[in-house]
Order: structure tokens, then C-alpha cells, then sequence
């Protein structure tokens, strides 16, 4: 949620505050001319990027001033029409003009601001680079419900700030990169009733500056590994797989949360040299991703295959003394008790058990499903369903719902199917 202080102003007569910025400076404000962005190449690989919050906060209260006529006397007295704009630090609802002004100048650029879909991603996930800005010492002018005469000699309007941005990756959870622009627009819309229109030019030309910086477009441009080929040819691969029984307790710490750029679910060890099994849509693009266990313990883990049709990805990590779970060849009886290990809606409730029975088996779209009751939501996607015993049935894939409810169908990989989709033999 973007939260803003900006546009829900207190406009009051100006009666000459102590240590505001000056009237007539505020009058004369002009800006340079708008910033140029040649956009990105056709065939440049592009991160996406989210809006995610931006922040205002004005050095100086009084930050601009309202007029219907340009009238100072001599001494640079105002006149009655003219208004001083204060802001008064409250929460606004004008957070959609600002994202949406970031989106129109960003896209313009080349730059994609939409995450992969995914049924089971956790959308505050969605997209690994998120972007934030604070704004400062804004200076503007407005003309508001001006004479046409007047317009065509002098803009409507002014708007300078100076901007903060920051670059914050949720997969490697921190900030990548600051950058800082510095300037605004002379608007050219004629102001009726409003200054946002204005505001929100002078904001684009910061979003712009940002287009432009090259440790930005490096940045963007610098995709996390080489997208792995759908449907590639795969040589066998043998694993050692456990073949000692378990239990629903040691079953739970084998599951890990799954950060990827294009999103976050589940997966789970299937080796004790670290394999890790999930879907493909959680792991999307990305060469590399970041688990975290249990414990709160994080690593990081190399994609090595991927088949995009069965929607099943396989990991390598290193599972710092971890024991995977037991793979079960033969599928589950109807009204067998089976139990689904995840993380729904993100890692807020990681590695939640939830219980359920196998209601049938499907065949859908030419593929076969376990499909079963068990409460699954957002995040569980590429989480294990186990039975009683702690041995993997199965890997959570999608649900059905109405209007956003579950409705207690859900649909699971069988592990063999999963197994022979990535060319797995496993091997005890």
C-alpha cells in the first residue's frame, strides 16, 4: 500500500510566516526543459518493476502558493487571490494518480512494470524489484481558473522537487541501488479548480530522470540468469532419495518458502544432498532463487531443470544437515487422509499443515491430478502433499475458487509423474 502526504492541502490566505520560502520567489519559479529517455532496445531483457510507496515530505510546510491573476505591487505584496498551499502531513487517496503517472512514464521507456501471472504466487511478491521515492523541497506555483490571456503568456503552473529513489529486491532483501533527480516542469495544462494535474507532471519528470540514469537501466536490464528452455530435452538423472519412514513432524521441516523474481511458494527436499522440488510458475525465469526453512534459516538455490507443461521445477542447495522426505511410488486410495505443507499467503505462515482426504483423480488437459480437499491458498503452490506417514503423494499446482473463496477443490502433480517430467530416477 502507497501512502502519501501530499495532496490533502490546507489552502490559507498568506499572512507572511516567519522563515517560509518567498512569495515572489515562489511566483517566479521556471523550470528547464523536460528530460529526454531514449527508450530501452526491443530486444533487451527487462526485470520487471513495481511502484510500491512513495513518500512526501516537504522541508518547508509552506511549499507553494494558488493565484487567479499574476498582481504584485512594487514592494512584492500580494494580492487577495493569491493562496498559500501548506501541507498539513495527513494520509491522501491520490496514491493511484502517482502510481499510475510512474507506469505511463516507465512503460514509455521500455521498462515492464507487470509481474508473470501465477495462480498459487503470493502477490506481495509478485515482482522482485520494487521501487520507492521520497520527495522534497517542493517549490510550485498554480494557476488556477486563469484568463486565457494570461495563460498564453505564462505557463499555468510550475512544479520543482527534489527525489529520493530507491531500488529494493524482495529476493535478496535489501536496497540495490539509491539514485537521486532534481528539477520539474513548466506545466502546460490549464489548471481548473485543481493543481493535481500539475503535481503529477512534476512528478513524471522525476520518473523520467530515473528512466534515464544508467546504474538504473543496468540494473533493470540485468536479468537474474538465463531463462530455462520449456520442454528441453533432459538426460536421466539418478538421486538418492530417502527411504526411511518419517512422520508429519520431521515432513514439515524438509519445506522450504521459495523467493523468485517473478514471484514465492513452496518447495521441499527430495535428497539429502539438496534437491528441491517445486513448481515451475513459482520459480518463473529465474536462474537463481532464496529459500528460507523452518528455522528462519536462508540459502540460495540454482534452477537445473524445469518442465514448463507439467509445471515442475527442480532446485539444488545446499541443505545445511537437512533430512528430505520419502517419496511414495504408488498414489493414494479415494478417502485416503493426506496433508498439504506450505506457506499460504507468503511466508507470514510458513510451513502450515492443513488436513484433508484424496476426493478422485483427474485428467485434465491430456495430464493427470490428484484432486483432494485440503485447504491450499496463495503461497502453497510446489508445497508437498503428504500422507499420515510424511511421504510426498504429491505437489500443490492450483485450486478452484468463486469470487476469490476455495471451494475445497484442488489439484496436486502426482510425485512420479513429477519425477519422470524431469527425467528423475530415484535411487535409494
Amino acid at each position: 500500500m502507497i501512502r502519501l502526504g501530499l495532496l490533502v492541502l490546507v489552502a490559507t490566505v498568506w499572512a507572511g510566516a516567519a522563515g517560509a520560502v518567498d512569495l515572489k520567489t515562489l511566483l517566479k519559479l521556471r523550470a528547464g526543459e523536460p528530460t529526454l529517455v531514449t527508450p530501452l532496445a526491443t530486444e533487451a531483457t527487462v526485470r520487471p518493476i513495481q511502484f510500491s510507496r512513495l513518500l512526501i515530505r516537504p522541508n518547508d510546510p509552506d511549499w507553494g502558493v494558488t493565484y487567479e491573476s499574476f498582481v504584485l505591487n512594487a514592494e512584492g505584496d500580494n494580492s487577495p487571490s493569491h493562496v498559500r498551499l501548506t501541507w498539513n502531513g495527513s494520509d491522501s487517496q491520490e496514491e493511484a494518480a502517482f502510481a499510475q503517472a510512474f507506469e505511463d512514464e516507465i512503460s514509455k521507456a521500455g521498462f515492464k512494470t507487470d509481474a508473470s501471472a501465477s495462480l498459487f504466487s503470493d502477490g506481495s511478491n509478485g515482482v522482485d524489484l520494487k521501487v520507492g521515492v521520497l520527495i522534497t523541497n517542493i517549490a510550485g506555483r498554480f494557476c488556477v481558473d486563469c484568463p486565457n490571456l494570461f495563460v498564453r503568456k505564462t505557463p499555468p503552473a510550475t512544479v520543482i522537487m527534489t527525489a529520493q529513489w530507491e531500488i529494493y529486491s524482495s529476493l535478496e532483501r535489501k536496497v540495490l541501488l539509491r539514485v537521486n533527480t532534481v528539477g520539474g516542469v513548466n506545466s502546460q495544462t490549464k489548471l481548473q479548480g485543481t493543481i493535481v494535474p500539475a503535481v503529477m507532471e512534476g512528478f513524471r519528470e522525476h520518473v523520467r530522470q530515473l528512466a534515464k540514469n544508467g546504474e538504473f537501466r543496468t540494473l533493470v536490464t540485468n536479468a537474474v540468469g538465463t531463462p530455462l528452455t520449456s520442454r528441453q530435452t533432459l538426460a536421466p538423472l539418478s538421486i538418492p532419495v530417502a527411504v526411511r519412514p518419517g512422520g508429519l513432524a520431521a515432513a514439515s521441516h524438509a519445506v522450504a518458502v521459495i523467493f523468485a523474481a517473478d514471484g514465492s511458494g513452496s518447495g521441499f527436499l527430495i535428497s539429502d544432498q539438496g534437491h528441491v522440488l517445486t513448481n515451475q510458475h513459482v520459480v518463473g525465469s529465474s536462474k537463481y532463487v532464496k529459500l528460507k526453512w523452518d528455522d528462519g534459516t536462508e540459502g540460495l538455490g540454482e534452477v537445473v531443470r524445469v518442465d514448463s507443461r507439467r509445471d515442475v521445477a527442480l532446485i539444488k542447495t545446499d541443505p545445511k544437515g537437512r533430512s528430505a522426505l520419502r517419496l511414495q511410488k504408488t498414489q493414494p486410495s479415494v478417502g485416503a487422509s493426506v496433508f498439504a505443507i506450505g506457506s499460504p499467503l507468503g511466508e507470514k505462515y510458513q510451513n502450515s499443515l492443513t488436513k484433508g482426504i484424496v476426493s478422485a483423480f483427474r485428467t485434465l488437459e491430456g495430464l493427470p491430478f490428484i484432486q483432494s480437499d485440503v485447504v491450499i491458498n496463495h503461497g502453497n503452490s510446489g508445497g508437498p502433499l503428504v500422507t499420515e506417514d510424511g511421504a510426498v503423494v504429491g505437489i500443490a499446482v492450483a485450486g478452484v475458487d468463486i469470487s476469490g473463496a476455495p471451494v475445497g477443490i484442488n489439484f496436486f502433480i502426482p510425485i512420479e509423474d513429477a519425477l519422470r517430467a524431469l527425467a528423475i530416477t530415484p535411487a535409494s
